[in-house]
């Protein structure tokens, strides 16, 4: 996959060739207009299709599922996730058809200028504040693809049962059939069972746990050996039961990258970077928004005490790495005057509670590692 030289071991997405498009696709194979042009697949592989199966396993670069998983029977395809690259941002852009520009779901932790707060957009709740409380008294506007679908297909959206009707899963599903399950071989059964029960069908099911061992651990053997394991009973499993009329998907939101403790930059309240920002940065660990009125002052501070860590670039001029579409009107609110991007292994952290531990593997930068994912079909001829 080639893509566009941002800086020295970073790139731009593609959204030619992204996240987005693949959801695009979804909507096209279900009779529904697209929101972007669908991702470019063999005309074949879509044909007669009536049931789709959709697993989104966090935290999976396509460099590292090419190098362990070898398998004849499925097609591969290299797959440009969103930026940020991170599920807070990428999710939404899997079950919306839209860009993060489009979706406003921007980060992990974003500035509501609705709410007057720093939020936590998985926890929907202000960092160190109970979760879901920010839905007390604030709506996401949201249409989901399944929403789009509903006179369609019938949509199932399973999840580990510890998230089943948290405020972020629940904005996320909104048209489908929510379904916990508490463990992968129970995953595979509630699958089952709603393919066996119902005609058109689309079935989209999140697993979570590579990606927390790769935060835990680093991408080391832990992480390969949970991959194997997971395909190997996906594939044992699940797929070879499929019937013909059935499509099977693998994707994933983002990559991940291994960031060593020596390569961490921590901030807090009193930091000398505070003197140039009007309120904590916002984002992720590898990637941050920084709100200020002395932008030129602020830029120029990073690059002279930062930059073999990042690039600083002024918002304005990167809207693109957002991808494409009309903005969402608390876009610029959001993401504030200049983003924060770290190179190599490099990450900047900032404690909000003070609770705040350092990890073994991050995501959020532009590498290609954690850009480009993998994108896997398999169907039963």
């Amino acid at each position: 996959m080639e893509l566009k030289k941002l800086d020295e071991g970073l790139f731009w997405p593609d959204y030619e060739n992204s996240i987005v498009n693949f959801s695009n696709s979804i909507l096209e194979l279900f009779d529904e207009k697209p929101l972007h042009r669908p991702f470019r697949f063999p005309k074949r592989v879509l044909e007669n299709v009536r049931k789709v199966i959709v697993m989104v396993i966090d935290g999976l670069s396509f460099e590292i599922f090419s190098d362990t998983i070898h398998d004849d029977d499925v097609q591969v395809f290299p797959c440009s996730a969103v930026f940020p690259t991170t599920t807070a941002a990428a999710l939404p852009s899997l079950y919306s058809a839209l860009t993060p520009l489009e979706h406003g779901f921007l980060g992990y932790i974003l500035y509501l200028r609705e709410v007057g707060s720093l939020v936590n957009m998985i926890e929907m709740s202000p960092p160190g504040l109970p979760r879901d409380s920010v839905l007390r008294f604030h709506d996401f506007k949201f249409t989901t693809i399944f929403q789009r679908l509903q006179s369609k297909v019938k949509s199932f959206f399973l999840i580990p049962r510890y998230l089943l009707g948290t405020g972020f899963s629940r904005i996320m599903s909104q048209g489908s059939e929510q379904i916990g399950f508490s463990s992968f071989g129970d995953m595979i059964e509630r699958t089952l069972e709603v393919l066996e029960k119902h005609d058109r069908t689309l079935v989209f099911i999140y697993w979570p746990t590579l990606d927390s061992i790769a935060h835990k651990n680093g991408v080391g053997r832990e992480y390969i050996r949970e991959l194997r394991w997971i395909y190997r009973i996906l594939k044992s499993e699940l797929l070879r039961r499929l019937k013909q009329d059935t499509l099977f998907f693998l994707v994933s939101d983002h990559g991940q990258i291994s960031t060593p403790q020596d390569n961490e930059i921590w901030w807090n309240f009193s930091s000398e970077v505070m003197r140039f920002l009007d309120r904590p940065p916002a984002g992720e660990q590898r990637m941050m928004f920084l709100y200020t009125k002395k932008k030129r002052a602020l830029i120029e501070y990073l690059k002279e005490k930062y930059g073999d860590f990042a690039v600083f670039l002024d918002t304005k001029d990167v809207v693109q790495l957002f991808g494409t579409g009309r903005k969402h009107p608390e876009f610029f609110s959001r993401v504030g005057d200049a983003v924060l991007i770290t190179r190599e292994t490099f990450s900047f952290n900032y404690r909000y509670t003070g609770k705040e531990e350092s990890l073994s593997g991050r995501h959020g930068s532009l590498s290609y590692q954690e850009l480009v994912v993998p994108l896997v079909v398999y169907r039963r001829w």
